[in-house]
């Protein structure tokens, strides 16, 4: 969109000049000459010239805190639907916050060797795979020499950096008892104390794996509408591994998947900021 608007401008502009190209060079006023030659030099503005592409340096640690400055302080620019948006989250919350209990007693009523061995798949994506999964997506754009990908998974990885730091404060805190340990899901310890029982708000996993699904469906859903219900559905999955394996209660991971897509978002909001920032300076020279 931001490219036909650009490319719209520029039209108008040259029709305007065109007018004196037009027009016979034998009658035209002299100070009209440069003008229809400088309209002939004109480049339109393309999405090369504006993109932004990341690269392992100075610049791009420099990026994330400035993407951590604009994520924190996002809430104060909010629009409306922005609020109701996190109306609805915390509603929701609220109605698992009472439903904690019961999720719980479900899930572990329900266990199965069957759905052990499927559950001991999918956690991963969690902990372990998400990492690599970033990592591979660097190592495959530097080989093959593709920078969206390069750049994308350095925009995943301070997207990760960013929410997880976020939610290891939250979590240092909310000093949250887990299920694992507590029956009651209102068990909550004094801020700051060190023992791991009351470790349970928010889900990291569910921070980390919706973190990487969100930056996958930001780089890849507009060309390929599949890429989003297949990230989705996985961080989904992880996070439902989590209350079956009993480490965490449903609020605990509607919280840090709410957070791990909120900040996602923010530092991709952020750098289209950016590019459109960028190509108005481009307009202006």
């Amino acid at each position: 969109m931001m490219n036909k608007r650009i490319t719209g401008l520029l039209l108008l502009l040259l029709a305007g000049t065109g007018l004196y190209a037009q027009e016979d060079t034998t009658r035209a006023r002299p100070d009209s000459l440069p003008v229809a030659i400088a309209a002939d030099t004109i480049r339109p503005i393309t999405a090369a010239d504006t993109t932004i592409l990341y690269r392992i340096n100075g610049k791009y640690f420099k990026s994330i805190w400035d993407d951590t400055k604009y994520t924190v302080t996002r809430p104060l620019h909010w629009e409306k639907k922005n609020f109701v948006q996190a109306g609805a989250i915390v509603g929701l919350t609220g109605v698992l916050l009472a439903s904690d209990y019961g999720i719980k007693q479900f899930f572990v009523h329900n266990q199965s060797t069957f759905w052990t061995s499927v559950t001991d798949q999918i956690e991963p994506f969690g902990n372990a795979y998400a990492p690599y999964i970033v990592a591979g997506m660097y190592v495959a754009g530097v080989v093959t020499h593709d920078r969206k990908l390069e750049s994308g998974s350095l925009m995943a990885a301070k997207s990760l950096v960013i929410s997880t730091a976020i939610y290891t404060v939250i979590k240092s805190v909310v000093r949250r008892g887990r299920p694992t340990y507590y029956d009651s899901p209102f068990n909550f310890a004094p801020p700051l104390s060190g023992d791991k029982q009351h470790t349970s708000f928010p889900s990291g996993h569910s921070n980390t794996v919706m973190t990487v699904a969100t930056a996958i469906a930001e780089l890849y859903g507009k060309d390929h509408p599949w890429v989003p219900w297949v990230a989705y559905g996985i961080a989904g999955l992880t996070g439902v591994t989590r209350m079956y394996e009993n480490r965490h209660w449903s609020s605990d991971v509607l919280i840090g998947m709410s957070l791990g897509h909120f900040v996602t978002k923010s530092v991709f909001r952020h750098h289209r900021e950016l590019e459109h920032k960028k190509a108005m300076q481009l307009m202006l020279r």
